[in-house]
């Protein structure tokens, strides 16, 4: 396949097809953008573009089906390494950079032999004219395992292209950063992680796959893993009382911090209310839409909620706006490991408050 399947990053191909064609392609960067959203795919994408048998490399398109664009496919290709955060490791570890044994488990023997990428790079190529390595995870690069990769990064082989990718410039390493070119990469629109589930026939249905489109904040990933956790159903049944919180802001705030308690640990408790927020924020969206005059786009759950709340909307857009802004700093306070429940509790009276006032009102002396 070309680039045609890369959805959402017309930018950062035309970036690539143009330092491509002018020959000054760099040789380390560092791709940011949240999970899910393609950057993986992006890179292999342009590994094929660089290693295609068919087409040159100063046209950067990948044909997708010659010997070298399917050897990248499979993972086969002799001249293409990966680097990726191990089962049960927190940190990339030296070895997969230059080279060692790791052990795998700490209750058996077994251990695993890694040559490192820095030996793989220093290798002459073997069918193309390029080596290539991706370091997934680059967001767990410790300063070890950085030290260890700087005099490469430096001082590269001729050729040679390394590409890390990670989550945000606030989770790497100074010296990684001021030795890369940086490419961000932003969330994709609902319709087009709706039309990737299609695709992919991760879903069979439209209104199922625009239902986790339209949770997904942008990314494939999270909306499979919304449809393998089965959090469609807890989506749901937030979206059919929200609408009611005026009237029952405990009901409301019984069942978040029934969802949020469900997380073993502190991460997971986060997690979950990150999730919810995202749901509250999607309805708020909807609603700003409709007081604006512009057309709503969502699945029937969405719509629905928000067309109740809609009906019941005293305030306007900057009241909408308002409740948006207090969502998004719980889920500020949650990340800064604030009491959960005192957390929920806030939060839900809150909204309510600026729901059917219009904004907060300070309490008069």
């Amino acid at each position: 396949m070309s680039w045609s399947d890369v959805l959402g990053h017309d930018v950062q191909i035309d970036r690539f097809k143009k330092v491509v064609s002018n020959g000054r392609l760099p040789s380390t960067f560092l791709f940011v953008g949240p999970d899910g959203i393609g950057k993986h795919l992006f890179a292999r994408k342009l590994t094929q573009a660089l290693f295609c048998d068919v087409n040159p490399e100063q046209v950067c398109e990948p044909c997708g089906n010659c010997p070298s664009c399917q050897q990248v496919i499979s993972d086969t290709h002799p001249d293409l390494h990966y680097v990726e955060l191990l089962t049960g490791k927190t940190a990339i570890l030296t070895a997969q950079i230059v080279g060692g044994s790791v052990k795998l488990k700490s209750t058996d023997k077994k251990e695993e032999v890694f040559p490192g990428v820095c030996y793989e790079l220093n290798l002459k190529p073997i069918s193309s004219r390029r080596k290539v390595v991706i370091i997934n995870d680059a967001d767990f690069l410790n300063e070890t395992s950085t030290s260890n990769l700087l005099k490469t990064l430096e001082e590269p082989p001729p050729g040679a292209v390394l590409i890390l990718i990670g989550t945000s410039l606030s989770h790497q390493l100074d010296t990684i950063v001021s030795r890369s070119q940086v490419v961000s990469f932003n969330p994709l629109e609902s319709s087009q992680v709706k039309q990737v589930l299609l695709q992919q026939n991760l879903v069979l249905h439209e209104n199922e796959a625009l239902e986790l489109a339209m949770t997904s904040n942008g990314s494939v990933g999270f909306a499979v893993k919304l449809l393998q956790g089965n959090l469609l159903d807890v989506r749901r049944e937030i979206l059919q009382v929200f609408p009611g919180l005026p009237d029952q802001p405990e009901v409301v705030s019984d069942l978040i911090q029934k969802y949020v308690n469900l997380g073993g640990d502190r991460q997971e408790k986060y997690e979950h209310v990150e999730f919810i927020s995202s749901i509250l924020v999607s309805c708020f969206h909807q609603i700003a839409l409709t007081l604006s005059g512009r057309e709503n786009y969502g699945d029937s759950a969405l719509l629905e909620a928000a067309d109740r709340i809609h009906n019941r909307w005293t305030g306007d857009v900057e009241t909408v706006l308002a409740c948006i802004d207090r969502t998004t700093d719980t889920s500020a306070h949650a990340r800064a490991n604030a009491n959960v429940k005192t957390l929920v509790e806030a939060w839900v009276d809150d909204l309510s408050q600026i729901w059917l006032t219009g904004g907060f009102q300070l309490t008069t002396p």
